[in-house]
């Protein structure tokens, strides 16, 4: 699969397929870009090496706004929600935006 991206993408109050994505083959990094909001990010990553076909979904990872690069093994994927369900966002506030690459 070559890279793959999602771009300046309104994080969703749970997680959704507009807000995923899973390569099914591992990625040598991940380049992940939050403005506005808080939000919550999980890693798709293959136990121990294991095949990408048997990957799932870890731990939920706090991300304040800011960017930053993942490089871990045997990761597969990543997805994301907003930290702060929109409702609850303070008036004039906007949601989390959002822009994800997995480089291969």
């Amino acid at each position: 699969m070559p890279n793959a991206s999602l771009n300046n993408v309104t994080a969703p109050d749970a997680y959704t397929q507009a807000a995923t994505i899973d390569s099914g083959m591992f990625v040598d990094r991940i380049n992940l870009d939050v403005a506005n909001q808080a939000i919550i990010w999980q890693l798709k990553e293959s136990a121990r090496g294991g095949p990408p076909g048997q990957a799932s979904w870890q731990a939920e990872v706090l991300m304040l706004p800011g960017s930053r690069t993942l490089t871990r093994p045997f990761v597969t994927g990543l997805r994301f929600r907003a930290a702060t369900l929109a409702a609850n966002l303070p008036a004039g506030a906007t949601q989390a935006a959002v822009t994800v690459e997995l480089v291969s």
